[in-house]
């Protein structure tokens, strides 16, 4: 996948992340149309095509690249994981497991068990998983090691803005839902009238698509 690296950006503070959205209705309602980075408060002159950026998954992550050799996608940060589960057989399967619900933000009915060992949450998993194949039944499924990935994904889940941070050392990770899905979307910089860069900034769409 394509991905945008750029220099000179300030490690001593956190960067704010301002972002614009844009109504195409059809029922869609708002959807993202840009995001930045912003490195300085000065009005932008001028802009810069980077190259592009691209996504799987329908998220994008703004990253420092040294934190992000220490990035853990699967593997858990506290040798814990969790069991979740929803949809039509989530009761039944619930009753059958002794499985409560989960109360995660902006999770509703899911069902599981939070916080075991990794081999036990995927003993657990595979017990279900199994149960639901062998049964038929309409069922998901999901094993959630608690890495950073599984750290970030789940402020999405609970953020209106679909979007959460995680900590890596000192450096400071943003991941955000595209609303758009996956693609490759542009990247720019923004520089002020000395020529300095005073954002990063990706287009996920034009204003009058």
């Amino acid at each position: 996948m394509p991905v945008v690296a750029v220099g000179g950006v300030p490690a001593d503070r956190h960067l704010p992340v301002p972002a614009s959205r844009v109504d195409h209705g059809e029922g869609l309602g708002p959807r993202w149309c840009e995001m930045s980075v912003r490195m300085g408060e000065a009005e932008t002159q001028s802009s810069v095509r980077l190259g592009d950026v691209g996504v799987d998954w329908a998220r994008v992550l703004f990253d420092d690249l040294d934190a992000l050799s220490a990035w853990q996608h699967d593997e858990p940060v506290d040798g814990l994981a969790d069991v979740a589960f929803w949809g039509a057989a989530a009761e039944e399967a619930a009753a059958r497991f002794s499985a409560p619900e989960l109360g995660e933000p902006g999770e509703c009915r899911v069902r599981g068990r939070a916080g075991l060992p990794v081999a036990d949450a995927w003993e657990k998993a595979r017990a279900v998983q199994s149960w639901k194949e062998e049964t038929g039944r309409r069922m998901m499924v999901d094993f959630r090691p608690h890495s950073h990935h599984w750290q970030v994904v789940r402020q999405v889940r609970a953020s209106e803005a679909e979007a959460g941070i995680v900590d890596i050392g000192d450096a400071r990770l943003f991941c955000a839902m595209t609303g758009w899905g996956d693609g490759c979307f542009p990247v720019f910089a923004d520089m002020d009238a000395s020529g300095a860069v005073v954002a990063v900034r990706v287009r996920f769409c034009d204003v009058d698509e």
